[in-house]
C-alpha cells in the first residue's frame, strides 16, 4: 500500500539520484560504501564553562538528507531538529550532572540515541599514558642519558565497536637521522582507549630496528575487511609483540623461527647493517603477531632473506652508501593503497630509498598471511622492474616516447622520492595510485609518470583548482634545480614551476583565503619561492608567506587554517596584505586564546619540523582535532577539538577516501597535513544539510483511511505542496524550476500499479 509519505519518499530519492548523477564536481558522497570504516556517532560533550557545554557529532557517509538529529537533556527535547549543522550549544543553564542524549532521525522517525564522551578536562581531554622507562641493560647504551617522548600517533578502530583506539609511537630522545652515528634506544608502540586512556598492549621493536623518523613507518589499518584494524611494520629479530613473544614466532619460514632473537646487528656508530630484516602485521586488539614475513627488498636490494651485510651502492652524489653508512639504503617510507578497486581487501605499501634506487612493495593481507601483490623496482632512471604476485619478474624501459611530458632526464621513480607520500586515485579508474614525490606508480605496480623534478621534502594532493578536472599536486623539491610545482595529478601535465638556487625545504597548499572569485581555489607558497600563488589563477597573489607546516579546518567555516607547532592562526585579506589572527579552544571575534594559555607546557614533536603528534577527524563533528604531548608530564597527551559552532553540515572527513588514506600515513617521514579530495567551499555552497528539503515525518494514523486505504485528498495536497514548493536544479524540473506535475502523476500511477492500487 501505497502512503503518501512512501510517495514523497520515491520522490525526494528520485531528485536525489538525478542530482548525484548529473554533478560534475568531486562531493563528500564520492568515497565508495565498502572504503568508509563502520564508525558510531563520535558525540562529544566539551564543558566550556561549568555550566555552558559544547557538543558536536559525526554526520556519516552513508547519511542522506532525511538524517536529522535531536538533543535531550534528562529525556526532554531541548533542541529543534537539527538538519543543518552537527554542533550544538544549549541556550541555558546545563550543568554536569544532566543526562544528554543525541538522537539520529531517519525521515523523521528516531534509529539510535547515544551518549556523548565527555572531555575529562573541560576544554580538552587527557590521556595519562604508560611512558616506558629506558634500559638498564643494554652494554651498548651504558653512558647514554635518554628518556621518551610521545611521537606519531594513528588511529584504527581494532575491536569494531565503531570508536578509534589511539596508537602512540614512543621516540626515545637519543634517536637518530640515518646521516647520524650513535645508538638509540629501542622504539616503542602503545594501543590506548581514547576515552579511558586504558592500555591494550605494548610492541618492542627491539634494538635491531634504529629510532628515528626514517625507520619506522607503521601502517594502522583494516587490511583485512573484518571489521577490526591491524598493525603492519618492519620488525627485525629481537622485536617483541603485545602478547610478550618475539615476532619470529609468528612465522611460517623456518629460517625465521629459528633465527636468534639475541644477536645484536648494530655496528660501530650505532647502525644496522647485517641480520635478517621483517615485516610483520599485529593483531590490533591484542597486540599478538599473526604473522612474520622477509622485508622486501633486503639492504642489498634483493627480494630474499638474507643475513648479509650491505653491500649494494645506494651512492648519492658524492656520497658513497655502502658499507655501513646506510644512508640511503635505510629511508623507508609506508601507506595504504586499494590497488584492486573499493571492493577488495586494501595493500600496505612498504617502500624503500628515495635518492636512488626506489622500491615500492604492495603487501596484502587476508586475515591469516602476508603476501606480495607485486613489487615495484625504479632501478634507474629508465628501468623499471616490476614482479607479480607469483615471482615473476618483468622489465620497462621508460623514455621521452613513453613519458613525453617529462621535461627531465628521470623517467621512473629513480631519485623522485620525498620524505613523505600519498595515496589517491588520480585517474578516476576506482583504483589507488602512490604518489612517489616527483613520480606516481599506477596501481599496478608500472610507472603512470614522472616530472623528473627530483627529490623534496613536502608533497600535498587535492582539489586545488576546482575549476579544473581532477586532483592536482604540490611539492617543493632539495635538489637542482630546487624551487617547486604544480602538476595535473592524473597527467603529469606541469602547470606552474618555479625554480630556485637552494635546497627549498618547507611548502604548503591551502586554502586559506577566498574573498572573490579571483581568489577562488587553493594557495600555495614555500620558502624559497618568492610569492603565495593561487591554484587556479596561477599568479601570485601577495609576497607575505604564512607557517608552512600544517592545513586545518578548525573555526567552522569552510577554509583552512594553519596549523604551526602549538598554534593555530587564520589568515585575512586586508587590502594587498595578509594578515593573520590566533586561533583558540574557545574563542570570540574579540578575545582569542592559544592553547598554551590552557596548557603553557603543551609542545608539538619532531624536532625542527613542529609537528602534531597527530592531526585527524578523530569525533565529533567534521573538524579536525590536534594531539600534542606534556613537556612538565611527557606521560601525558592532549588532545583538542573546536569548541565553535558551525553553520555546516559536512560528513565525516574520515569517510572521504584521499584524507583517510592521509591519516594513514601521516607519521611516515616528515609528517604531511592531510587533504580532502574535494573543493568544501562548493560543497556547502550548494548542499547546506537538509534545511530546504521537505522533511518526513513519522506516519501516524491520520496518513490513512480507517480501511487501511491513502486518503486522495492527502495525495493531492502533497502534490500540490510539492509542484508549489519544491525547487531543484537538475532535469527533473521545468525551466521556472518548479517539479512537473505530470512527474508526479507519472511516480503515482507507477507506485499504484505496482501495489494493485487503482
Amino acid at each position: 500500500m501505497a502512503t503518501t509519505k512512501h510517495i514523497l519518499s520515491l520522490l525526494l530519492l528520485a531528485a536525489s539520484l538525478t542530482a548525484t548523477a548529473q554533478r560534475q564536481k568531486p562531493t563528500p558522497w564520492d568515497t565508495p560504501a565498502s572504503q568508509q570504516e563502520k564508525l558510531d556517532r563520535g558525540f562529544i560533550r566539551i564543558n566550556t564553562t561549568s555550566t555552558k557545554p559544547y557538543f558536536s557529532w559525526r554526520l556519516l557517509g552513508s547519511d542522506d538528507e532525511h538524517t536529522s538529529f535531536l538533543i535531550l537533556i534528562d529525556g526532554e527535547v531541548k533542541s529543534d531538529t537539527l538538519r543543518d549543522r552537527t554542533s550544538f550549544r544549549p541556550s541555558g543553564i546545563i550543568n554536569s550532572s544532566k543526562k544528554v542524549e543525541l538522537v539520529t532521525l531517519q525521515n523523521g522517525v528516531p534509529v539510535d540515541t547515544v551518549s556523548p564522551m565527555v572531555f575529562n578536562n573541560n576544554l580538552c581531554h587527557r590521556l595519562k599514558l604508560d611512558r616506558p622507562q629506558p634500559t638498564t641493560t643494554d652494554a651498548k647504551l651504558k653512558d647514554s642519558v635518554y628518556v621518551y617522548t610521545p611521537n606519531d600517533c594513528s588511529v584504527g578502530d581494532v575491536d569494531g565497536d565503531g570508536q578509534y583506539e589511539l596508537f602512540v609511537k614512543w621516540a626515545p630522545s637519543n634517536s637518530k637521522d640515518n646521516s647520524q652515528s650513535g645508538y638509540t634506544g629501542a622504539t616503542i608502540i602503545d594501543c590506548y582507549k581514547i576515552a579511558t586512556g586504558e592500555k591494550l598492549w605494548r610492541i618492542d621493536l627491539g634494538t635491531n630496528i634504529r629510532s628515528g623518523a626514517h625507520y619506522t613507518q607503521y601502517m594502522v589499518y583494516d587490511f583485512d575487511r573484518d571489521g577490526k584494524a591491524e598493525l603492519i611494520c618492519k620488525t627485525a629479530p629481537g622485536s617483541v609483540d603485545g602478547a610478550g613473544n618475539y615476532v619470529s614466532k609468528a612465522a611460517t619460514d623456518t629460517r625465521i623461527l629459528n633465527a636468534s632473537n639475541t644477536r645484536d646487528c648494530r655496528v660501530s656508530g650505532g647502525r644496522i647493517n647485517a641480520g635478517y630484516e621483517y615485516l610483520t602485521v599485529f593483531n590490533g586488539e591484542t597486540g599478538a603477531a599473526i604473522h612474520t614475513i622477509p622485508y622486501i627488498p633486503n639492504r642489498n636490494a634483493t627480494y630474499v632473506l638474507s643475513d648479509a651485510a650491505g653491500t649494494l651502492n645506494w651512492t648519492f652524489g658524492s656520497k658513497s652508501d655502502t658499507g655501513s653508512y646506510g644512508n640511503r639504503g635505510e629511508r623507508y617510507l609506508a601507506g595504504v593503497a586499494y590497488l584492486d578497486g573499493p571492493d577488495k581487501n586494501p595493500s600496505a605499501i612498504m617502500c624503500r630509498g628515495m635518492y636512488t634506487r626506489s622500491y615500492l612493495w604492495a603487501v596484502d593481507f587476508d586475515g591469516k598471511e602476508l603476501k606480495t601483490h607485486w613489487i615495484h623496482g625504479s632501478i634507474s632512471t629508465t628501468q623499471v622492474e616490476r614482479t607479480d604476485a607469483n615471482g615473476t619478474k618483468r622489465t620497462r624501459t621508460y623514455s621521452k616516447t613513453t613519458d613525453p611530458k617529462n621535461t627531465h632526464a628521470a623517467y621512473t621513480a629513480y631519485g623522485q622520492g620525498a620524505h613523505s607520500l600519498t595515496i589517491a586515485d588520480v585517474d578516476g579508474d576506482g583504483c589507488d595510485e602512490i604518489i612517489y614525490g616527483s613520480a606516481t606508480v599506477d596501481n599496478d605496480g608500472w610507472m603512470l609518470y614522472s616530472t623528473g623534478f627530483g627529490h623534496g621534502d613536502a608533497l600535498h594532493i587535492g582539489d586545488m583548482n576546482p575549476d579544473r578536472p581532477g586532483l592536482e599536486i604540490f611539492m617543493v623539491h632539495e635538489e637542482n634545480p630546487y624551487g617547486a610545482h604544480f602538476i595535473d595529478a592524473a597527467t603529469g601535465e606541469v602547470l606552474w614551476a618555479s625554480t630556485g638556487d637552494d635546497d627549498n625545504g618547507r611548502g604548503l597548499a591551502a586554502n586559506i583565503f577566498d574573498t572573490n572569485s579571483s581568489n577562488r581555489g587553493y594557495e600555495f607558497w614555500s620558502a624559497k619561492v618568492a610569492n603565495t600563488i593561487n591554484a587556479r589563477t596561477l599568479i601570485g597573489i601577495t609576497a607575505d608567506k604564512p607557517s608552512m607546516n600544517f592545513r586545518i579546518f578548525w573555526d567552522g567555516d569552510p577554509y583552512d587554517e594553519l596549523l604551526d607547532g602549538t598554534s593555530i592562526r587564520k589568515y585575512t585579506q586586508n587590502g594587498e596584505k595578509l594578515s593573520f589572527t590566533n586561533m583558540g579552544v574557545y574563542s570570540t571575534a574579540s578575545t582569542m586564546k592559544t592553547f598554551t594559555s590552557i596548557i603553557s607546557t603543551l609542545s608539538s614533536c619532531n624536532s625542527t619540523k613542529s609537528t602534531p603528534c597527530l592531526q585527524a577527524d578523530l569525533f565529533g563533528d567534521w573538524r579536525e582535532e590536534v594531539i600534542w604531548w606534556n613537556t612538565a608530564d611527557p606521560s601525558e597527551i592532549i588532545i583538542f577539538s573546536s569548541t565553535e559552532i558551525s553553520p555546516y553540515r559536512v560528513p565525516t572527513l574520515m569517510h572521504d577516501h584521499n584524507y583517510r588514506m592521509a591519516i594513514a600515513w601521516q607519521n611516515t617521514g616528515y609528517n604531511q597535513p592531510p587533504h580532502i579530495s574535494y573543493y568544501l567551499p562548493d560543497y556547502v555552497e550548494d548542499l547546506k544539510g537538509v534545511a530546504d528539503v521537505i522533511e518526513e515525518q513519522p506516519r501516524t494514523k491520520g496518513d490513512v483511511n480507517e480501511d487501511g486505504k491513502v486518503d486522495i485528498s492527502d495525495i493531492v495536497a502533497i502534490i500540490n505542496q510539492i509542484a508549489g514548493t519544491a525547487t531543484y536544479r537538475y532535469a527533473d524540473v521545468n525551466e521556472d524550476e518548479k517539479v512537473d506535475i505530470s512527474d508526479i502523476v507519472a511516480v503515482i500511477n507507477i507506485i499504484a500499479g505496482a501495489e494493485g492500487q487503482s
